[in-house]
């Protein structure tokens, strides 16, 4: 009955991790519940992100539902792996997210 489903997940070796695949294909058979709702994707990563990106923007138009993907590059120009808090423009932009989809 939920109006929006957050999906979070960091990327490991270029993709999403093995739960979250595994959960996506564990709704494939739900799917028909989708139509109308709003999915939200949260995604922290190193060095890319396409591939997990790719396959959301793949998949929603056959649900039928309005996608939100919000990424962040955990990780500066050194290779050092950053907290999230180091990033207070994603920070605010899933906040923002969040207050738009809350009217």
């Amino acid at each position: 009955d939920a109006g929006v489903i957050v999906f979070a997940t960091p990327m490991y070796w270029g993709y999403m991790t093995a739960q979250m695949k595994a959960a996506m294909d564990r709704m494939e058979a739900i799917t028909q519940y989708f139509k109308g709702k709003i999915f939200v994707v949260l995604v922290t990563y190193r060095h890319h992100c396409e591939s997990t990106v790719a396959f959301f923007r793949r998949i929603c138009p056959y649900f039928g539902v309005d996608l939100h993907i919000i990424t962040c590059r955990t990780m500066d120009e050194a290779e050092h792996d950053l907290p999230i808090s180091c990033f207070p423009d994603k920070l605010e932009e899933a906040r923002q997210l969040g207050a738009g989809i809350a009217r």
